[in-house]
């Protein structure tokens, strides 16, 4: 996966990332199709009424404000939806990790993946994307297909500071009640893992560089990621 030159605008259609989660992809629910193909019974994700239903509980279907949500990982480098306004933002309270083991995007139940998520303590610096209040319902439900497939996250409101004032903004937090919650372990098994994982979208080690590319772009530097690309990269070359 690579980064789109041209993030989507209002209007404007998001460019295929092949194998990637495009809006497409997004929208057409293959990501889940495939998941239940492959797990059957055992499938884990959500229906596309039970998705609705998730983010009615938070966001209604006709909001009165325009909608803010807060990027700190694939989101900078691939947001897939229709947006006003970037700006960079300074977040309290979360921290970016690699906390979530995947067994479907990134990764499979053989060979799980390691993939962002906000925990709780710290700061994070990361942007924020404005949307129009009347398209914020439907970009919110191609979030929550992207986001929330089998609630290993939940939607959160968080004080974004910008260099234009404070947002309030959407953010998805990890939850440490659910089994793929990954707690902290060293560098090198998480580099292990995140070298040989492919999920559905692609190789979680490509999840790991075009984070790391953005980020440095955005002027944004996360001393972790920047030891786990140099740790992936190796065991890539090996």
């Amino acid at each position: 996966m690579t980064p789109s030159d041209n993030p989507p605008h209002r209007g404007s259609t998001a460019k295929s990332l092949g194998t990637g989660m495009s809006r497409e992809v997004m929208e057409r629910g293959a990501v889940q199709e495939l998941a239940r193909a492959r797990d059957g019974a055992a499938s884990s994700v959500l229906s596309e009424e039970g998705l609705k239903q998730s983010r009615r509980q938070f966001l209604s279907d006709t909001p009165s404000e325009d909608l803010w949500v807060f990027g700190y990982g694939s989101l900078i480098w691939n947001p897939a939806i229709h947006f006003e306004e970037r700006r960079d933002a300074f977040v309290y309270g979360y921290h970016r990790r690699f906390c979530l083991w995947t067994r479907i995007g990134r990764g499979s139940p053989e060979c799980p993946g390691l993939v962002l998520g906000l925990d709780t303590g710290g700061s994070v610096h990361g942007q924020v994307f404005r949307i129009s209040a009347d398209i914020a319902a439907d970009e919110a439900d191609l979030l929550w297909k992207r986001e929330m497939l089998n609630e290993s996250y939940r939607p959160v409101w968080v004080r974004a500071r910008t260099e234009a004032g404070e947002v309030r903004a959407l953010a998805f937090v990890i939850r440490r009640d659910k089994p793929s919650y990954a707690p902290r372990m060293p560098l090198e098994k998480m580099a292990e893992a995140i070298s040989q994982a492919v999920g559905f979208v692609g190789p979680c080690a490509d999840y790991l560089f075009n984070t790391q590319k953005a980020l440095t772009q955005a002027g944004i530097h996360d001393r972790e990621l920047e030891q786990l690309v140099t740790l992936v990269a190796d065991r890539r070359a090996d």
